[in-house]
């Protein structure tokens, strides 16, 4: 039994940061940065479509001083 225990090799481990996480740091960084900057852009689209109908929603709660049940019948009681 001493015999195994005796070619144990104990070593100080230390954490290097070596090139390899560094590149996937940046890659990580950069596909978020990229999904970020995406996201606007699918946001900016989908109201510039919708531009029209979101006003015409707006002058609608207005109107009706935010009663919605002519519109949505599912939400009469």
């Amino acid at each position: 039994m001493s015999i195994i225990i005796s070619f144990v090799h104990y070593s100080n481990a230390t954490l290097n940061i070596d090139a390899y996480f560094l590149f996937g740091v940046i890659i990580f960084i950069l596909l978020c940065g990229i999904l970020i900057f995406q996201y606007q852009i699918w946001e900016e689209e989908e109201y510039s479509k919708n531009k029209k109908w979101l006003k015409w929603k707006a002058s609608a709660i207005k109107s009706n001083k935010s009663d919605l049940s002519s519109f949505y019948p599912g939400l009469k009681k």
